[in-house]
């Protein structure tokens, strides 16, 4: 029986898909993970037997998840530069800030995704999983709590196991962000509003919609190219914590959610929607920048005594002049180099 507990999670950039890198990797502070290769095996039965005599691996992959506290470090930074691969560095003062934004349309180098070697410390040994790509991404901050990540991969088969190695944390001296030093604010295109309070919970989903399928080739039984990206999608949800009726800080009403048939916030110029996450000293932070977004429509029923809140989903769309998103990551411990270089 192992008696200590020697478990990790780091990503490594890779310069050639599915080949292993063999720089320095990047540990983060996961609470969990679920990576593991699936095989899809084939039967085949004849009439001549009651039960299928003959089997071979069509498709072998890997797949999961890894969850943790979002903080302002390269671990995070990293997976955040996954969704968002065009990358701009820049500085203040002591802080390095990295402005990533969606994959360009104009030009094929304008923002590729990357690949990553994610290796996993699982008590004894080591698991080297190659050649994985980021699928969907998760993002929720809720009351009393850290603001939870969860990240989904898809990629080639496992490599064989190997020794354990020395995790370094860059992230060991921060302290993940919260629920309590988050801020949303809203600009419907005529009013630029202030943060808004009265938001309870919110969440955050994008998914890339890869195509495992057209990772194979006639040949082979594992990917030999990156699954492609496809449309991508960008969907949320608010809670707030009372029913608006009435706007002080261009937050959508119910009423105007109501009559709207789908109320659209588009400014043309900023951001519609506004996260910013922060440190408990709110200096490192981190942004999503929603510019183009439709309400559905607003759920606010009510149960017993229970408080009469608010809760809207949101779709993020396309603006033909700044995109459908942008994140910014501000932080001391963040690289001076930027992610796509």
């Amino acid at each position: 029986m192992v008696e200590f507990l020697n478990r990790y999670v780091s990503i490594e950039k890779e310069s050639t898909y599915g080949t292993e890198p063999s720089g320095t990797p990047i540990y983060g502070e996961v609470d969990d993970e679920s990576l593991a290769t699936t095989y899809d095996l084939m039967t085949r039965a004849d009439m001549s037997r009651p039960i299928a005599a003959k089997s071979v691996t069509g498709t072998e992959r890997s797949e999961g998840d890894i969850n943790l506290a979002m903080q302002v470090d390269d671990f995070v930074g990293n997976l955040l530069y996954s969704f968002f691969p065009q990358d701009t560095l820049s500085t203040s003062g002591s802080a390095n800030i990295h402005t990533m934004t969606e994959p360009s349309l104009t030009s094929a180098s304008g923002g590729v995704y990357p690949s990553f070697t994610v290796r996993v410390g699982r008590e004894e040994k080591e698991h080297t999983f190659t050649g994985m790509m980021t699928n969907t991404l998760s993002i929720s901050a809720n009351v009393g709590e850290y603001v939870m990540m969860s990240v989904g991969f898809m990629g080639k088969s496992e490599s064989a196991t190997a020794s354990l190695a020395t995790p370094s944390f860059d992230g060991v001296a921060l302290d993940a962000l919260y629920f309590a030093n988050g801020e949303v604010s809203f600009d419907d295109g005529s009013t630029d509003g202030a943060a808004v309070a009265t938001v309870k919970s919110f969440s955050l989903d994008i998914n890339l919609n890869r195509d495992a399928d057209n990772a194979y080739s006639l040949g082979n039984a594992s990917y030999i190219r990156a699954p492609p990206a496809q449309r991508r999608e960008i969907s949320g949800t608010i809670e707030f914590n009372k029913v608006i009726y009435t706007s002080s800080a261009a937050e959508p009403t119910y009423d105007a959610l109501v009559a709207s048939d789908g109320l659209a916030y588009n400014d043309g110029a900023a951001p519609s929607l506004k996260l910013k996450l922060k440190d408990e000293a709110g200096a490192d932070f981190i942004d999503f920048d929603f510019f183009n977004i439709r309400f559905e429509a607003p759920s606010a029923s009510v149960s017993g005594r229970d408080t009469n809140t608010m809760t809207v989903n949101f779709v993020g769309l396309y603006d033909d002049d700044l995109g459908g998103m942008k994140v910014t990551a501000s932080g001391t411990q963040l690289s001076g180099t930027q992610y796509d270089a």
